[in-house]
C-alpha cells in the first residue's frame, strides 16, 4: 500500500479537502473509489475549553490483512512539533505517534526541524463541518481511526493538579479519544465509527485505555462522523 501521491484543494472557510491516491494503475487498472470522512464538530464545546481552541486530530487506516498503517491527515500542531512555547506535546495524540514511528521509523516526535510528511499535515479546522477524502482501490477492506484532543478541557477527573498537587504541564485535560471503524471500499458503503478508548493525561503512550466513564466534553466535539465510499 501506499496512500502517499495526492492532490489537496481548501474548502470554503478552512480546511483542505485532501485526495491522497492509491498505487498509480493504467487506463485498464482496478476501480478506484473515494472515502469521504464527514465529520461535524462542536465549536460551542471547544471554545469552553481553557484554550478555547479547535482540536488536534489525526485519520489513519490500517491494512487487516498486513497490519501496515499509513496516515490520512494529522492537523500541523502534532504533525510539524510547532506548539506555542514549546517544540513538542507528547500528549497531544500520542496514538498517532505511534503511527508516525512505524511510518517513519523514527523514534522521536514529530520537530520543526524534523516534521512528519508536510503533503498529509493540514490546518486545524474552525468550521463546524469538514471533509477528508482518500483515494482507494475498490472491493478492498479497511481499518479506519480517528484521534482526538482538545487542549485544556480540564474536568474534575481530569483537573489541571491533580489531587497530589501534580501539575497538567502540557494543559492536556482529558486526554485523546481514539473512533475506530472498518468499511469495505465498494460504493454506497457507509460506516460509523465507535469511540474505542482514551489515553493519559500526563503521560505519553500509545496503548488505548478503554475506561470512558470520566470523559465528559470531549465526547461532545465530534459530535458526529460519516465514513463513506462515493
Amino acid at each position: 500500500m501506499n496512500i502517499r501521491k495526492f492532490s489537496k484543494a481548501v474548502l470554503a472557510g478552512c480546511l483542505a479537502l485532501i485526495v491522497i491516491s492509491g498505487m498509480l494503475y493504467g487506463e485498464d487498472g482496478p476501480e478506484k473509489v473515494e472515502l469521504n470522512f464527514s465529520i461535524h464538530q462542536e465549536r460551542d464545546v471547544y471554545d469552553r475549553s481553557d484554550y478555547g481552541e479547535p482540536p488536534q486530530f489525526a485519520i489513519w487506516l490500517e491494512n487487516p490483512q498486513t497490519g501496515e498503517v499509513e496516515t490520512v491527515i494529522v492537523t500541523h500542531r502534532t504533525g510539524t512539533g510547532e506548539f506555542a512555547g514549546k517544540v513538542e506535546c507528547p500528549v497531544s495524540l500520542p496514538v498517532w505517534i505511534g503511527v508516525f514511528r512505524n511510518e517513519t521509523g523514527r523514534d522521536d516526535f514529530p520537530r520543526p526541524w524534523k516534521p512528519f510528511y508536510e503533503s498529509v499535515t493540514g490546518a486545524t479546522p474552525k468550521v463546524e463541518n469538514f471533509n477528508i477524502t482518500v483515494e482507494l482501490e475498490s472491493g478492498q477492506t479497511w481499518i479506519y481511526y480517528i484521534e482526538m484532543n482538545v487542549a485544556g478541557d480540564y474536568n474534575l477527573h481530569f483537573p489541571a493538579f491533580s489531587s497530589d498537587n501534580r501539575p497538567d504541564k502540557h494543559g492536556n485535560g482529558q486526554p485523546s479519544l481514539i473512533y475506530k471503524g472498518t468499511i469495505l471500499t465498494e460504493r454506497g458503503e457507509r460506516s460509523v465509527p465507535k469511540v474505542i478508548g482514551r489515553t493519559d493525561q500526563y503521560y505519553f503512550t500509545t496503548e488505548i485505555n478503554s475506561d470512558l466513564k470520566n470523559m465528559k466534553s470531549a465526547k461532545q466535539v465530534f459530535s458526529d462522523i460519516v465514513v463513506q465510499c462515493e
